[in-house]
């Protein structure tokens, strides 16, 4: 009796002790930080003035605008002009730096290394705000009207994010400021130098309102990609600077933290339990709440007008989130799908839908700027 006893509570030991390794390695996972992702996906066959090839895969194959970056430069790519069993040829053009031809680089929807000077060729002030960890560091893209746009990143991204966007909505003149905000590079580390999943960084998004106001803006609209989104949300129902919100635009939002790892968990085929044993220890190592990390549920009463993009093969977040949100606001959300690409991909997958919707949306707002603008 002793021993069976003692093999029970030997197994219950291990059982636990295996639950807490999964469990705190899947909190890794869910508060970062994360790593930087991977250059060499793809080989530089050959490179021209206005056209390059590369090794044939799903990647190189993807119909829209892409930016190809390697170790030290990026360029944007355009359409493909020949395919063969083996390699892809798409329009070209080198933005920093000479492509390695016979090395390897990386598709992205954005260089992280381009700023709105490089790939636009936009004059951008490097400014400051102060926030609650310290001083922010941002781009300052100057306009002409007292609207200002301010971008919020995702998840291990940084300011590049926001230069889709910024591309179409220029000829608007619409002051533009793409923040950062804690744990980011050059940004102020927060204690425990985890992602809180926007439940704490949306402090730093009102700093940098407040910062706009002061500086002049009247009013500022609000852009946020992935987790951004769920920064600007907590943002318009925590902060007492909302009211300076004119209208908010979110891609690839993550709406609802729990559905999402759930989402991303199926996709993975990770275990749904696993999943809620990684949220358990996530918990205790950063005070998450969940529940208030689901912006569809708390949504109710927002009367800010929202533009809503989510691609549809989007395999990170879940697109049925969005059509909750869109389902529970139809008279404030415009959603719009984009059936091809993938996360935060709207402007790569479908530039000219996207700057349609971006426009007439803006234009329903009363943002024209001092520009009379069309879709780009």
């Amino acid at each position: 009796m002793r021993v069976a006893l003692g093999i029970l509570i030997g197994a219950v030991v291990l059982a636990a002790a295996a639950a807490a390794g999964v469990g705190w390695y899947y909190s890794n996972e869910i508060l970062g930080p994360d790593k930087a992702s991977s250059l060499e996906e793809q080989r530089v066959i050959a490179a021209g003035a206005d056209r390059i090839e590369l090794s044939r895969d799903a990647e190189s194959l993807l119909p829209g605008r892409w930016a190809l970056q390697w170790q030290g430069g990026y360029g944007a790519l355009g359409d493909v002009l020949e395919t063969t069993d083996t390699s892809v040829v798409r329009a070209f053009r080198p933005v920093v730096g000479t492509p390695p031809v016979g090395r390897l680089a990386s598709i992205k929807g954005v260089s992280r290394s381009a700023d709105p000077l490089t790939m636009l060729g936009m004059a951008f002030e490097r400014v400051e705000y102060a926030g609650p960890l310290g001083s922010y560091p941002a781009w300052f893209i100057p306009g002409r009207d007292s609207t200002w746009v301010i971008f919020v990143h995702g998840r291990g991204a940084n300011p590049s994010e926001s230069l889709r966007t910024l591309e179409v909505i220029a000829a608007r003149r619409l002051p533009g400021l793409a923040i950062t905000y804690r744990n980011d590079a050059g940004a102020p580390r927060s204690k425990d130098g985890r992602y809180h999943l926007g439940q704490d960084e949306w402090r730093d998004l009102e700093a940098a309102v407040r910062w706009a106001i002061g500086q002049g803006a009247r009013d500022v609209v609000l852009i946020g990609y992935s987790m951004g989104g769920q920064i600007v949300m907590q943002f318009m129902t925590g902060s007492d600077m909302a009211p300076y919100v004119r209208g908010v635009v979110l891609e690839s939002p993550v709406l609802n933290w729990s559905a999402t790892l759930d989402y991303r968990a199926s996709v993975m085929g990770v275990p749904s339990l696993v999943t809620r044993i990684g949220e358990w220890v996530a918990t205790l190592r950063a005070g998450l709440d969940w529940d208030g990390l689901d912006r569809v549920r708390h949504a109710r009463g927002m009367t800010t007008p929202a533009l809503l993009f989510h691609n549809v093969p989007d395999v990170w977040t879940p697109i049925a989130v969005s059509e909750s949100l869109a389902g529970a606001l139809p008279d404030v959300v415009t959603f719009v799908r984009i059936p091809t690409g993938g996360h935060v991909e709207a402007w790569n997958a479908d530039h000219d839908g996207y700057a349609a919707a971006m426009n007439a949306w803006l234009t329903a707002r009363g943002l024209a700027g001092p520009d009379s603008v069309t879709a780009n």
